[in-house]
């Protein structure tokens, strides 16, 4: 009896925490929809007060500063090395190797795969600037936004017949993906509770190809990002990688060299467009790129067209009184770019970077982008589907209790 109650407890937990914690919504979008991008770490070194004009460019990642108006995926932290710095932060000073003061480095998200940082530097504007954005990253995140299931970085090995051999194979299986897998058919239950703010039939297969070279210098701090979320990744400098992106700029896992086959292409769209089998983002594979991009006001639904990001600026076009009357980029502005449009009106893709000025370049599919996405500026009410996981829980601890309950009741019996 004793064992048949605990099995009981177990069952009974188990199924609950299944509710909880799995639905069918495809991958790519519930994370899209649901997966705040993680946060990376700039770290400054230095010694003692620091100059007027290195506290500008500090003050910058301030909570009224450019980069949260931009809206940025990382945070500060100030490190004195006269102040006893925490072993830890003096750990990552001494494996920086350098000299130079102030130093800024960057680190991926906890756990890092590269616990050293992607990048350090000296802590200069032009730094901050190119290492929050740039015109690749705005291009996924804009395919992202506009319904994209998946866009993959082909990371070039600067070899030029492995490199086209590579890339052809990608296209050619990707395309095949588009046309072979199926979507999972989204319970009603889950669209009742909200697990997806569009209409299922609006769901697409699409993937796409960014191509990236480890000589662009206007991508140097994207490479050494996508290098960074695996951590030994930079051993194979002399192959051709693929990264699938996907929900707010999470990348997958590498396929690297030979890797790069029909079996493991097949495999990472079936990881992308399989049901979320855990909506605990923590649980699932993939670390996040740093992008500049507003996903919480760019992923509910509307009837508009394409919606298009802030356009790439330098942060002394921002003030921390006025920043969203001065940048026409900025999240104020783009509200009310979108609202307009809205009211006017009722009712991608492989791509390749040449510059800055044309960062759309080539496209390879011609399925027009059928993403219906918008902004809202107010919070709404508490989704429904929060409410039945809250009395979903508090239903098995109470389970939980009546089965410990008649337990300790038998025991004494007995």
């Amino acid at each position: 009896m004793r064992r048949c109650l605990s099995s009981l407890a177990v069952l009974g937990i188990l199924l609950t925490t299944t509710v909880i914690w799995a639905c069918s919504v495809p991958v790519f979008r519930y994370a899209l929809e649901r997966w705040p991008a993680d946060k990376y770490t700039a770290v400054v070194f230095h010694r003692g007060g620091l100059t007027p004009q290195q506290q500008t460019l500090i003050s910058h990642f301030d909570q009224e500063g450019a980069i949260v108006h931009k809206s940025a995926n990382v945070e500060l932290k100030l490190v004195d090395l006269d102040a006893d710095p925490a072993p830890a932060d003096l750990e990552l000073w001494k494996a920086q190797k350098s000299e130079t003061l102030p130093l800024l480095v960057v680190r991926t998200p906890l756990p890092a795969p590269v616990p050293a940082g992607f990048w350090s530097g000296e802590l200069t504007e032009e730094n901050i600037t190119r290492l929050i954005d740039s015109p690749l990253r705005q291009n996924i995140a804009k395919q992202l936004v506009n319904g994209q299931t998946a866009v993959w970085v082909f990371l070039e090995s600067g070899e030029a017949e492995k490199d086209k051999a590579a890339r052809e194979l990608l296209v050619k299986e990707l395309k095949r993906m588009e046309k072979t897998l199926k979507l999972p058919e989204i319970e009603q239950a889950d669209i009742e509770q909200g697990l997806v703010s569009v209409s299922p039939d609006s769901l697409k297969l699409k993937f796409s190809i960014v191509t990236c070279s480890r000589d662009d210098s206007a991508e140097q701090y994207l490479t050494q990002m996508l290098l960074a979320t695996e951590s030994d990744l930079k051993d194979f400098d002399s192959e051709p990688m693929a990264l699938p992106v996907f929900g707010r700029g999470r990348v997958l896992y590498a396929l690297i060299g030979k890797g790069i086959n029909p079996g493991t292409i097949e495999q990472a769209c079936r990881d992308l467009t399989g049901p979320c089998t855990c909506q605990v983002k923590d649980q699932n594979p993939g670390t996040d790129l740093l992008m500049s991009v507003p996903w919480e006001k760019l992923v509910t639904p509307t009837a508009q067209d394409e919606k298009e990001l802030p356009p790439l600026t330098g942060l002394t076009s921002f003030s921390n009184s006025d920043a969203g009357k001065n940048d026409p980029g900025s999240m104020a502005q783009l509200l009310n770019k979108q609202a307009g449009s809205e009211s006017s009106n009722t009712e991608k893709p492989t791509v390749k970077v040449e510059s800055q000025s044309d960062p759309v370049a080539e496209t390879v599919s011609t399925e027009p982008s059928e993403g219906t996405l918008l902004q809202t500026e107010e919070p709404g009410p508490v989704p429904v589907h929060y409410k039945i996981e809250l009395f979903l829980l508090a239903g098995s601890v109470v389970l939980v209790i009546i089965l410990a309950g008649s337990y300790m009741l038998l025991a004494r019996k007995q």
